[in-house]
């Protein structure tokens, strides 16, 4: 379903929105009525002597010609890593 917004619209709404925290993370998600939406989880990771946050998650977002892109990724040790994946217009 594509959602086109246009200058004369209202501001998105949230439609759902979670949280979560952890000991040893978190994770959240939440979507919007323009039909943006996000998910991400985190971990304390240890390398080494060094503790950090290691990070998977995805986002997706409909451009204004409707394709909507959805990007995962991973953000760790080994640095970002996206993925981008496009839906043609009308294809979902």
């Amino acid at each position: 379903m594509a959602i086109i917004a246009t200058q004369e619209s209202e501001p998105p709404k949230i439609i759902t929105e979670r949280t979560f925290l952890r000991q040893n993370g978190y994770d959240f998600d939440f979507q919007t009525s323009d039909g943006v939406s996000r998910k991400e989880e985190a971990e304390l990771i240890t390398v080494g002597d060094h503790q950090g946050i290691g990070v998977k998650g995805s986002y997706s977002y409909f451009s204004p010609d409707g394709q909507q892109y959805v990007v995962t990724y991973t953000a760790d040790d080994k640095g970002f890593r996206p993925k981008v994946s496009i839906s043609p217009a009308g294809s979902l």
